[in-house]
């Protein structure tokens, strides 16, 4: 009975990508090793980096998706045409990932939803090269396509194969980015040309302490490459119509200040009815949270990768619960005691517990930071001060734009939420 065991557990490890449509969630549980052939990657031929700036989505995107590797959303056209009804006017997601099909995108081009091609359906990325590459060439240019997804697990000894996979959807559609992910940061370098280096991790089930580790391991992977982190986060973060809310905006906002330009929500059928598409606690607390980001997605978008990022120590962690200092030493969060903000810096905190990326607008030279509070349950009242001539500028959320920041002796101030982020662009 246990070989028999062994061998089916066995095939699932091998073979992931052909299980997801029965069982959407990533099972995997512990990160693979890079793979021997991990060269492959980097004698791949090299970016394009104007097709890659092209390529890169206008806005953050919020994608629905009810599993992969298979067509796993309602096939008929009406119901189909009800899922995202509900998902953009309740529900707040811009876009869906799902199987492409002529009739679903001229669905998604009526109600203004941006489609994530499901490559683990048909026409399978690698199963099926050749009608994918046919299907590709079609889409070029193709405005109601966002990405590609290529892969959603740990890699084994197939990590050569993923690198390969997206330097293929490159060279037959170089105009629509690619979206490969893994766990946590297992091989996570063979993903380093993907437009979003990809990953799970669902912390805040399994250790919000792998929050920031796994953020860094992306965001040092994209660095090389200037592409985009992605992220596949769970929706049952904590108690429906309480902590869950909390919980998965910080997992957001956190995020952002790390790279991180898209995330897919585990799944559809934990959020909503898949027969009536009504949403659940945990759907309503899931739009609460796309509601809270929405004003800011166009703007999420013109923010470069970070350069740095950099944090404060904390005094209260994620769940608002004291920190002990270390040998008397302010405590800085896990994955971030390398990230404390540098004495020279021109930025310095002087109120506040947050983690900031620092990064160029809108591909020209004027910086902007991203600021994401530490703590999920409890406001937080950031002060900075400027070392260096510079007019900060905050964006509101409510009116859509850029208000000056009232500046005395170079520092200034603003509110953030509980688990809630600013953006400051500076002129």
């Amino acid at each position: 009975m246990k070989t028999i065991l062994h061998s089916i557990l066995s095939l699932i490890f091998i073979f992931p990508a052909a299980l997801h449509a029965a069982d959407p969630e990533p099972t995997a549980e512990g990160g693979a090793k890079p793979a021997a052939d991990s060269k492959v990657a980097a004698e791949s031929a090299p970016l394009d980096k104007q097709a890659q700036a092209r390529r890169r989505p206008k806005a953050y995107l919020a994608i629905f998706i009810n599993g992969y590797g298979g067509d796993v959303l309602p096939p008929e056209p009406a119901q189909f045409e009800k899922l995202l009804e509900a998902i953009t006017k309740e529900g707040h997601f811009n876009s869906v990932l799902c199987k492409y099909t002529p009739e679903r995108e001229a669905l998604c081009k009526k109600h203004g939803v941006l489609m994530v091609v499901d490559l683990l359906a048909e026409p399978h990325v690698y199963k099926s090269p050749e009608e994918c590459e046919k299907l590709l060439k079609t889409l070029q240019n193709n405005q109601t396509v966002a990405a590609y997804h290529l892969w959603a697990d740990r890699f084994g000894s197939t990590g050569a194969g993923r690198a390969r996979d997206i330097d293929n959807v490159h060279k037959w559609d170089p105009t629509h980015a690619t979206y490969s992910g893994t766990y946590q940061s297992g091989g996570i370098a063979h993903l380093a040309k993907s437009d979003f280096i990809s990953y799970y991790d669902f912390a805040w089930k399994r250790g919000p302490h792998k929050n920031f580790p796994n953020l860094l391991a992306a965001w040092s992977t994209a660095k090389g490459t200037d592409n985009r982190l992605g992220r596949y986060c769970t929706t049952d973060a904590g108690l429906p119509g309480k902590g869950n809310y909390n919980r998965m905006l910080y997992t957001q906002t956190t995020s952002i200040a790390c790279g991180l330009r898209a995330a897919m929500w585990h799944i559809g059928s934990r959020i909503m009815n898949m027969g009536n598409f009504e949403f659940n606690q945990y759907g309503k607390d899931l739009a609460a949270v796309n509601a809270w980001i929405k004003p800011m997605r166009t703007e999420i978008a013109k923010i470069g990768l970070p350069t740095a990022i950099y944090s404060t120590s904390w005094t209260k962690d994620w769940n608002d619960r004291p920190v002990t200092p270390t040998d008397g030493k302010p405590a800085m969060p896990p994955g971030l005691e390398k990230n404390a903000f540098p004495a020279d810096f021109w930025i310095q905190p002087a109120g506040g517990e947050f983690v900031m990326g620092v990064s160029k607008y809108n591909d020209t030279e004027r910086d902007v930071v991203f600021i994401a509070n530490h703590n999920a349950y409890a406001e937080q009242k950031v002060t900075l001060k400027l070392t260096r001539a510079a007019k900060p500028r905050i964006f509101d959320r409510t009116s859509g734009a850029y208000t000056d920041a009232a500046v005395k002796d170079g520092s200034f101030s603003f509110q953030l939420d509980a688990a809630g982020a600013a953006i400051v662009l500076f002129e």
